[in-house]
């Protein structure tokens, strides 16, 4: 596989990602419908084939080692230590090395994107949640935050400034008063209070969304003169193209994540599977725009995503299929 070449395409280095992890499933004990939406992938796309085709001559050529199948968890990191053992009894002709390094990048590779794709902000942030953790901090000033599942910030304060970055994911913020401004940085722009209740949520990477729970808020971008002051249960997304509406929310629909539920009303698809990826190991991984634009409603556990799913697919009806328990691939039937 032509794997770390700086002017790998996106669409190949995502073809070779899903082919590691089509090929540990295809080489375990795959299901009828598995092999027929193997199939079905195989074909989407030109790369597809390619990407495939290549693992499976590289993973040939390392010989009999490579034979024995890995189950859900350890198939990926079956596959390094497999690699690993190789290497390590001798069979390191130029070749064969070259093969199995290349391989090994794939493997981690694929592990990191289905498990710890945001694994180097991780390393620059103050406080991390896992999937399908909830955690409250206390700062320096006792005011608290709650952070949802897959979650990180930074704490920027220092004497006479209070200062949160949102890295991504969402959390609420419950603010001792004070004479120092409170503020919270996310993407350009920035909330800033001296004593509320506020949610700031990273939707996705081009839009923030503030809603406040109580007291008073000033919500800007940096770049700029654009400002909007919000009042309890109101709610204003910013972006590249500016400060949107201020909209009246039902805020017990908006906080539910508090409590691990998922309650949404015309909401976009593609929102809500992200939002319930942030409680699931692995990736969900949605095929087509147009499908992830269609609007849905309903109020779901968090607490079990499978369900969860089932439930969005039953009110969308969408075809989805999942690899290994890491990842599940959703599309149009």
């Amino acid at each position: 596989m032509n794997i770390p070449e700086a002017e790998q395409s996106p669409d190949r280095g995502r073809a070779e990602l899903e082919a590691v992890a089509w090929f540990t499933r295809m080489n375990g004990n795959p299901s009828e419908v598995e092999k027929r939406d193997f199939a079905a992938w195989l074909k989407g796309a030109p790369e597809h084939e390619g990407a495939y085709g290549d693992l499976s001559r590289l993973w040939a050529t390392l010989g009999p080692l490579t034979k024995s199948a890995q189950t859900d968890r350890d198939e990926l990191s079956g596959a390094l230590e497999r690699i690993g053992r190789y290497r390590r009894r001798g069979r390191t002709g130029a070749v064969v090395a070259a093969i199995a390094g290349c391989l090994a990048i794939a493997v981690t590779g694929a592990w990191i994107w289905l498990e710890r794709p945001n694994l180097l902000q991780d390393l620059s942030a103050d406080h991390v949640t896992a999937r399908a953790e909830r955690r409250t901090i206390t700062l320096a000033d006792n005011s608290t935050v709650l952070l949802d599942a897959d979650t990180a910030i930074m704490d920027e304060s220092a004497p006479g400034m209070r200062r949160i970055r949102v890295l991504r994911g969402t959390a609420s913020f419950s603010v001792q008063p004070s004479d120092i401004p409170f503020v919270v940085d996310a993407q350009g722009g920035e909330a800033r209070v001296f004593g509320t209740q506020f949610d700031v949520a990273l939707v996705d990477s081009e839009r923030v969304r503030v809603t406040l729970a109580s007291g008073s808020l000033e919500v800007a971008q940096r770049a700029g003169a654009d400002k909007v002051r919000l009042r309890p249960g109101e709610s204003v997304e910013y972006g590249a193209t500016g400060l949107g509406p201020v909209r009246r929310v039902d805020l017990q629909e908006s906080l539910a994540w508090h409590d691990g539920r998922l309650v949404f009303t015309d909401a976009r698809l593609a929102d809500v599977l992200a939002q319930i990826g942030r409680y699931r190991q692995g990736r969900i991984v949605l095929i087509g725009a147009e499908l992830g634009e269609t609007r849905v409603s309903g109020n779901i556990s968090l607490e079990n995503t499978d369900a969860a799913l089932a439930a969005v697919q039953a009110s969308v009806g969408f075809r989805m299929s999942t690899i290994g328990n890491r990842l599940t691939l959703v599309r149009n039937n």
